[in-house]
């Protein structure tokens, strides 16, 4: 028994089914070209296709002949997506258009103006982090692992990238 009998023995039309399947696949295989995702949608649309070859097909090997058709339209559709998509047709998403420079405002973090021995005053309490001020430069510190109160003169023990790490002092220093 093929699966067009069985869906004739339950008196569902055939012809419409399989117009339904394979819009549904279609529709999938779309959505799956134009939004980004895990592939959930390009994989749904083609089971369900591959299921409308098997049930159109009166037996196995010309199921097997459906499928090849139908994987050579695929195929086809593929290449023509990625040839409207090269030539700028269809929408790039995830494409970033904008260069990410120093000109547009894109920065990985602020140069550091503070150098080893420069000395400051905590203007928040270090409990370890926190800021210090070092002349008009308000920076980003670290303490050497102990509280500093805040209003506490600090040196600069290391400057490793933007990292700061300061030390209490006397104020002497």
């Amino acid at each position: 028994m093929t699966f067009s009998e069985i869906f004739s023995a339950i008196g569902a039309n055939i012809e419409m089914i399989h117009i339904i399947l394979f819009a549904i696949g279609i529709i999938c295989m779309v959505v799956e070209m134009l939004e980004p995702g895990m592939g959930v949608f390009g994989i749904v649309g083609i089971i369900v296709m591959v299921i409308d070859v098997f049930i159109l097909a009166d037996s196995f090997i010309q199921g097997l002949v459906l499928f090849a058709c139908l994987a050579i339209l695929i195929v086809i559709f593929i290449v023509i997506m990625v040839v409207l998509s090269s030539y700028g047709i269809l929408p790039k998403s995830l494409v970033l258009s904008d260069a990410t420079n120093n000109d547009n405002g894109y920065t990985a973090s602020p140069e550091n103006k503070v150098k080893v021995g420069d000395s400051g005053v905590a203007i928040t309490d270090l409990r370890p982090a926190g800021k210090a001020e070092f002349g008009y430069v308000v920076s980003d510190v670290i303490s050497d692992g102990e509280f500093v109160a805040r209003g506490t003169p600090v040196s600069v023990i290391s400057v490793n990238g933007n990292k700061i790490v300061v030390r209490e002092t006397d104020g002497d220093e």
